[in-house]
């Protein structure tokens, strides 16, 4: 598991580089400011350099990135209807994460620093998730609701289904459209995580919804993004201000 459940809540600070250097650079800053994982936006990386294989990719940046940091490294491909940059069929998206798998294999990564997240959407995504698994990453089932906050019963069964995938950390975004869409959220996340006992992560998104980043883990998520320099997801706070926040919350 890379997230530390100690941790109220780990702190993920995301990559947005486009050159090699670039991320080396973004990563250890991230480390330095007090990030406990960082992730790579590997679609940042994609969309900047249409056609690249993860092959190359990998093998370039992801043994200096482990090299230069001691944080765990979550490895993200966010396609564009989920908000990324790239849009990929679900064969593609299938075969760049294949060929993740097999680069980190071939890397002997240690596994323990290693994460990786699926969108769920997929339906490649629970054979990719077994694979993952036994070779000892930690995986993340994502999804995200860029155009509204479900119902609280549409998102539990949301959460519901993640959770169907064994050992893995569940995580949902929405898009609020007022107050009460946050609270929503959080609520789901506090009867998920007691009914379920199993990790997740609830984030409501953009300048509205930077509550659930700031207070999420206090109704069971384990974990929130925040940025150094250039944010990846509308209503990141810096890694400073949520570390201000987390100290204040006791």
């Amino acid at each position: 598991m890379i997230f530390d459940e100690s941790k109220k809540p780990s702190v993920i600070v995301p990559l947005t580089g486009t050159t090699t250097q670039m991320l080396i650079e973004q990563a250890c800053a991230a480390e330095a400011a007090g990030a406990d994982v960082i992730e790579w936006r590997i679609d940042f990386m994609i969309g900047a350099h249409q056609n690249l294989s993860f092959t190359s990719l990998g093998r370039e940046i992801i043994e200096p990135i482990l090299e230069n940091t001691t944080v765990p490294l979550l490895l993200t491909i966010r396609t564009m209807e989920q908000g990324g940059q790239v849009k990929l069929s679900d064969g593609r998206y299938r075969i760049l994460l294949a060929e993740m798998l097999d680069t980190l294999n071939y890397l002997q990564v240690p596994a323990e620093r290693i994460g990786i997240d699926l969108e769920f959407r997929f339906e490649g995504t629970p054979a990719l998730c077994v694979r993952a698994q036994k070779l000892g990453y930690t995986v993340v089932l994502s999804h995200h609701d860029w155009n509204e906050t479900p119902d609280l019963e549409v998102m539990y069964l949301l959460f519901d289904e993640m959770l169907e995938l064994k050992g893995a950390v569940a995580k949902l975004a929405v898009t609020p459209r007022e107050e009460s869409d946050v609270d929503a959220l959080l609520a789901t996340a506090r009867k998920v995580s007691r009914e379920r006992r199993r990790p997740i992560i609830a984030l409501s998104m953009g300048e509205l919804g930077k509550r659930s980043r700031l207070e999420g883990w206090k109704f069971g998520s384990i974990a929130t993004f925040a940025a150094v320099g250039e944010g990846s997801a509308p209503g990141q706070p810096s890694v400073a201000e949520l570390r201000e926040a987390l100290n204040a919350g006791g």
